[in-house]
Parts: structure tokens; C-alpha cells; sequence
């Protein structure tokens, strides 16, 4: 029986998917562990590199007949490494690489600390750079307004502690919520905060996920020691567009249903995102293409409020 259930979410961007697969065979965990990927209904085939790794290696494929998204495809994952009996469970983006003994350290601290239900690595960029990026307290009304928008400019002493600026990123610490990029959930956690809210397609989990563990009683932790190299992106680059939309859907739908605000509160912020949208189609035609399904979908979110 697998220890450690590492599940893989792919769509359509299978290079990336092997690079991730080659580094877990390279780097893998201590502990005994099962990879599963989850295709989200890619519209390509997966490359005959990919079709070996998972013929040479121990890889439970599972196609979803539909795009569930980042939330929707993980819970199957998830299901399924519940369903093996895996103690801990890694969800990790297809591009992600492992560096060695990066799992295994996550998994320690995990055992180590029933207390903490999610463990977040340190994430490099491609040149190397640390990313800091995690979220240090709840994003409510105030950070939404203060903290992500370009009001962060004047709010820069808040800027800097929701973010973690002011944090020794070596070390480890608690936070309020990691990047979904990677992160272990122990089986105690996974059980209480799974299935994730599946209506939203992309974007704003980390802030949905922190409210659930806080419900929950579990503490998150980042973990300095563990190291991973994030390509970003991967699957969303050829889909500006599209992606954005998403991002400001899933916001509108967050602050009204997580924080309870009200349309009067919530139009200020999604016209300012509307005024962003419009500052990108002067530069990228796809966004330009792609204008009446952002007010379309966007618009149609807002008048649930």
C-alpha cells in the first residue's frame, strides 16, 4: 500500500508532464508512493516520451471525460489516493520539477506535525529565484483592495506581510495559505477539506482553501527545506485570455461567497479588473477576440451578487 499518493494534473501540455514525471523518477520520496496523473480532457494525445514513463513506471492514468479545472481535476486525484489508503497526498502542477529530497521532506514534517494539515515547499522560478509568494493572512475586503490591486504601491508595509516579504524564506513558518502549485495534504486534512469548491474553473483556490482549513482547525506550513523549480504556467500561456477571465469569475465569486460582500462592494474591484482587460487588448489580440465572453462570463457573475 502506497504511503504517499503524488497526483499530477495535466492539460494538453504533455512536455511539461514528462519533465515532471522524469524528476519524481529521479528525485522520488523515501516513502512508498503511487503517482496518478489526471488528464483534463486534453484535446492532444499524450507523446510517445510520456506513453513510456508511465508504461516503465508505476502511473495510474486517469482521463476525465470533461475539463474539470484545477479544483474538479484534483478531487479526483485526491479520491483516488484516498481510496489506496495513501497517508499523505502531494498535488503538484504538471510544471513542477522535484529537486532531491524534496518529497520526502514534506512528508516528514507532515508525519512530524499532525497538527498541520497542508505543507508548501519553497518555489524557484525559472532563473532560480525564489518565489515569495505566500499568502500570510486571510485575503479579505481590506487585501483585496489594499493588497491586490495596484494600491499596493501607497500600502506597502501590508503589501509586504500578506505576501510574506518581511519572512526568512529559508525557514519554515506558518501561513495562512501556500500556492496550489504543490502542496502535501496529510489523510486527516484531505478528508475534512475535500472536495474542493469545483465552481470555480481556475484561480482563487488558495484563498478558498485557507478559509476551509481554518474552519478545520488544521495549520499551514511552509517548509523552506523543500525545493521545487516551477516553470509556470505551462498549461494556461496560449490562453491569456481565457485564463484571466477566469481569474476575475472566480474573484467575484470568492468575495461573495467566502466573504460575503455585496454587489455595491464588489463592482469598485471588477471595474478596475475590467480597466486592466481593456489595457491588454491595446496589446494582445487575443484579448481583443475574446472581449464579449469576458463581459459575457464576468458580467453574468456579477449579477449573482
Amino acid at each position: 500500500m502506497p504511503e504517499l499518493g503524488i497526483v499530477i494534473l495535466n492539460y494538453n501540455n504533455w512536455e511539461d508532464t514528462a519533465r515532471c514525471l522524469e524528476s519524481i523518477w529521479a528525485n522520488p520520496p523515501q516513502a512508498a508512493y503511487q503517482v496518478i496523473l489526471v488528464d483534463n480532457a486534453s484535446t492532444v494525445s499524450e507523446t510517445d516520451e510520456v506513453r513510456e514513463l508511465i508504461s516503465s513506471g508505476e502511473v495510474v492514468l486517469i482521463k476525465n471525460k470533461d475539463n474539470l479545472g484545477y479544483n474538479g481535476g484534483n478531487n479526483v486525484g485526491i479520491k483516488k489516493a484516498l481510496e489506496l489508503g495513501c497517508q499523505g497526498i502531494l498535488l503538484t502542477n504538471n510544471d513542477v520539477c522535484f529537486t532531491p529530497h524534496c518529497m520526502q521532506e514534506l512528508w516528514e514534517y507532515s508525519k512530524a506535525h499532525p497538527d498541520v494539515g497542508i505543507v508548501g515547499p519553497k518555489i524557484l522560478d525559472r532563473n532560480g529565484q525564489v518565489q515569495r509568494s505566500n499568502l500570510c493572512r486571510k485575503t479579505g475586503v481590506k487585501e483585496k483592495y489594499l493588497v491586490r490591486t495596484r494600491l499596493h504601491a501607497i500600502f506597502r508595509r501590508s503589501y509586504r506581510t500578506y505576501f510574506g516579504f518581511d519572512r526568512d524564506y529559508d525557514g519554515t513558518f506558518s501561513v495562512y495559505a501556500v500556492l496550489g502549485c504543490c502542496l502535501l495534504l496529510s489523510r486527516a486534512c484531505a478528508e475534512a477539506v475535500t472536495p474542493f469548491d469545483e465552481y470555480p474553473f481556475l484561480y482563487e483556490e488558495e484563498l478558498m482553501l485557507g478559509i476551509r482549513m481554518e474552519e478545520h482547525g488544521f495549520r499551514t506550513v511552509y517548509h523552506g527545506a523543500a525545493v521545487i523549480e516551477h516553470l509556470h504556467g505551462g498549461s494556461t500561456r496560449q490562453v491569456r485570455a481565457f485564463s484571466y477571465a477566469h481569474n476575475i469569475r472566480s474573484e467575484i465569486y470568492y468575495c461573495r461567497k467566502y466573504l460575503g460582500m455585496k454587489k455595491w462592494q464588489i463592482q469598485p474591484l471588477y471595474w478596475y479588473r475590467v480597466a486592466l482587460y481593456l489595457a491588454r487588448c491595446l496589446r494582445y489580440g487575443d484579448f481583443r477576440d475574446f472581449w464579449r465572453e469576458f463581459r459575457a462570463m464576468t458580467g453574468e457573475e456579477l449579477r449573482k451578487c
